[in-house]
């Protein structure tokens, strides 16, 4: 037994060492840059898109699945939104998700806008999504500046668009209510 107590000391060194490797990074924060992230296109997997790349206009980055239900109610709208707000950039992350079924619900749902595939959801952690849809809100700066959980309807998002254009720099935007989601496996 004494000759095992050596042990206690180095397993917890390793414990202790491995909690802080392996320790996640925090969400991406209001106010603070947008983590960054290069994820292949969900059209053509050869080509990454980087977050950093889009800086210049606001950004509007919605995380979806095909198979999430409330994602199938909000698509339309942000393909409109996209459509008549040419002032700003719209991205989507398809997270945890098939690639065919992924090109298959942005042909039924007509959406405009690149996609970008985390198929195995490491930058929808990073940016502290817990289920879909999830949106995110970029100012031209780089900077994140409002999320919205669950599934927007034309009027709550029309509304934050107008809030995100007219935005000044180091402002926050104010986004009242949360619509329908689906928890991420």
């Amino acid at each position: 037994m004494r000759r095992a107590l050596w042990l206690v000391p180095v397993i917890a060194l390793f414990v202790v060492g491995g909690i802080g490797l392996f320790r996640a990074r925090p969400p991406a924060q209001l106010g603070k840059a947008a983590p960054p992230f290069s994820l292949p296109s969900l059209h053509d997997p050869n080509r990454f898109i980087a977050v950093r790349a889009l800086r210049g206009r606001v950004l509007v980055m919605n995380f979806w699945a095909s198979w999430c239900d409330p994602c199938k109610q909000e698509a339309p709208f942000l393909a409109a939104a996209a459509k008549s707000h040419t002032n700003v950039r719209f991205l989507g992350v398809q997270i945890l998700d098939g690639m065919n079924e992924g090109r298959t619900y942005e042909r039924r749902y007509g959406i405009p806008y690149e996609s970008v595939r985390d198929a195995r959801g490491t930058v929808a952690k990073t940016y502290g999504v817990t289920g879909v849809p999830e949106t995110v809100f970029i100012d031209s700066a780089g900077d994140v500046v409002g999320k919205y959980i669950g599934a927007l309807d034309r009027k709550t998002l029309a509304g934050i668009l107008d809030d995100l254009v007219a935005l000044k720099p180091g402002r926050l935007l104010t986004i009242q209510g949360s619509g329908e989601t689906r928890p991420v496996p």
